[in-house]
């Protein structure tokens, strides 16, 4: 039996013994492991959050902590243990500064082409022109024969394409005559005089030479080979217009309305657009349907001033669009800064609060500590909480301006492009 006794009794003991140890374990744990607090501003900014950071702060919870502190405490301790349970969480904040993208960049689309309608506009632009040959554009209107005064205005208007546009000349009806014995023929006659490339004044010279009014009006397969002239030109970033001049309606049977639609739902996307010269009402409507298909405009002329005041039209029409242009790009880059000065003025707000609301909850802990009597220099703890304030502040002012200038010159940079750029566009429709 005093065995047994012996033997409970000394499990008892190590039972107890266990539990003590537990206990004692368990309020370690519990208790706040306190740091040496940094002194650089750098570190400040990393060493949070306390805690009672943030959303966490609970005053009273704050109280009973400082109560467990000794009495004496110095102005290092007691203000280590107030970074260890109010520091806040900077971290955050200085992530969205350190990854803010300054950069202000437009993307509005550049204008390009001729009589392109509204939307989208390309940076690749071909033109090609199919030039009616049949023998009535050797007749005469007001400032001379229809076949020289077309000519002159096409060679004049290709002149003054921006660079890097290309152009092609094809013609048709300039085979046979406009009697019926030679029909078949004429019919069978359309030509590209210019292969679609860079604008090269004495080439395309020569090629407005190499033909006369001659026959029909083959207007549907001349339409229909365009497409072979401008094969291989397709994508987001080209845009095809072809200009028809004619002075009268398809004469060969065939459809031009079909096959202007056909052009322009191919993969070339090729607009269509009718300069009707000197046509009577029953041929203006017929041609601004063969326009309407082929997803471009109709224009009636009746005189060479006429037809060179249309294609000088375009130019200034080109000329407005880059001006306007200009004024939208510049107009972005202003939207742009000021989305994001607007948004580095939130982060500014965020950082500040942050930092006026941790130096406030640690004076509030000094002056509990102080009415505590727990400490042994309130003037250095005020002034360690002070300088805490003052080095974080100084650091989040120097990063908001660093950042702010830099968004000032992206912005200023980018409105300055974009003005040079469409005023060099501008002066090349002069």
């Amino acid at each position: 039996m005093l065995v047994l006794c012996l033997v409970f009794s000394s499990g008892c003991s190590l039972l107890s013994g266990k539990n003590v140890d537990q206990a004692d374990a368990d309020k370690e744990s519990d208790e706040v492991k306190v740091k040496q607090a940094a002194t650089d501003v750098e570190g400040m900014l990393r060493e949070g959050p306390g805690k009672y950071a943030g959303d966490k702060y609970d005053e009273e919870k704050v109280k009973a902590e400082l109560d467990k502190l000794p009495d004496n405490l110095t102005a290092d301790e007691a203000y280590n243990h107030l970074v260890t349970l109010l520091a806040e969480d900077y971290k955050p904040i200085l992530k969205e500064l350190d990854t803010f993208d300054t950069t202000i960049k437009t993307n509005i689309k550049e204008p390009g082409g001729v009589n392109v309608p509204e939307g989208e506009l390309p940076k690749q632009v071909n033109v090609e022109i199919l030039l009616d040959a049949s023998g009535s554009m050797a007749g005469r209107v007001s400032g001379g024969v229809k076949m020289d005064l077309a000519k002159e205005a096409i060679r004049d208007f290709v002149s003054k394409l921006p660079e890097g546009a290309q152009v092609a000349l094809r013609v048709y009806g300039h085979k046979g005559s406009n009697q019926e014995k030679d029909k078949e023929l004429s019919c069978k006659s359309t030509e590209v005089v210019y292969p679609l490339r860079a604008y090269d004044k004495s080439s395309f010279q020569k090629s407005l030479d190499k033909f006369r009014p001659m026959g029909w009006t083959p207007l549907a397969a001349a339409i229909e080979q365009a497409k072979n002239d401008l094969s291989g030109n397709s994508g987001e970033n080209v845009e095809n217009i072809i200009y028809v001049v004619s002075d009268g309606i398809e004469t060969c049977g065939g459809d031009p309305v079909k096959a202007a639609k056909e052009l322009h739902e191919s993969e070339i996307q090729a607009i269509v657009n009718i300069i009707g010269f000197d046509v009577d009402n029953e041929g203006q409507r017929a041609l601004k349907k063969v326009a309407e298909a082929g997803g471009g405009k109709y224009t009636t002329v009746n005189s060479g001033e006429d037809l060179r005041k249309h294609l000088e039209e375009e130019y200034t029409r080109l000329r407005n669009e880059w001006w306007i242009w200009g004024v939208d790009s510049s107009l972005d880059a202003w939207r742009q800064w000021g989305e994001k000065w607007e948004k580095l003025s939130k982060l500014d707000t965020l950082f500040s609060d942050k930092n006026n609301e941790e130096n406030s909850r640690m004076l509030h802990a000094k002056d509990y500590l102080e009415s505590q009597g727990k400490l042994s220099d309130f003037v250095g703890l005020y002034n360690k909480i002070n300088d805490r304030w003052l080095k974080i502040n100084k650091y989040r002012e120097g990063r908001y301006f660093e950042l702010d200038n830099i968004l000032k010159e992206e912005e200023a940079n980018e409105t300055r492009r974009v003005k040079e750029k469409a005023q060099e566009m501008e002066d090349q429709y002069q």
